[in-house]
């Protein structure tokens, strides 16, 4: 029987490779979800006459979002697709931002989903 020699940091470096590769593919799976997804900020707010939804939705043209009501879920949903290019005599920058998005919102049962009223504004931020 050969003996062989025991090497105590192998149990440690092989703990260490193990976290390490739960941590790169966590991160490479959040890099690729950013890229495909885009979540926007909502504000809801309740008056005594009505429910106001707040959705941010920048880089989003108006045409790209779609609203709908299925029995008493609204669903606003759409696509942003925003291309920034800079062309420069020494350099070329283009920057693109795009992702489907989808939130949804279930509605008291008391809503009147006939009356539902959207609206949208630009706003620009110099």
């Amino acid at each position: 029987m050969l003996a062989k020699r025991y090497e105590p940091f192998n149990d440690i470096r092989k703990s260490f490779d193990l976290v390490n590769a739960i941590i790169n593919n966590y991160s490479e799976e959040q890099n690729k979800q950013e890229i495909m997804d885009f979540r926007p900020k909502v504000n809801t707010r309740e008056t005594e006459a009505s429910y106001h939804i707040e959705v941010e939705l920048p880089g989003v043209k108006k045409e790209d979002v779609e609203i709908k009501v299925d029995g008493n879920v609204l669903t606003i949903s759409g696509e942003r697709n925003v291309r920034e290019e800079v062309k420069d005599e020494d350099y070329h920058k283009v920057e693109s931002r795009y992702g489907l998005f989808s939130r949804s919102f279930t509605l008291p049962e008391k809503v009147d989903t006939g009356n539902i009223d959207t609206s949208s504004k630009k706003i620009e931020i110099k």
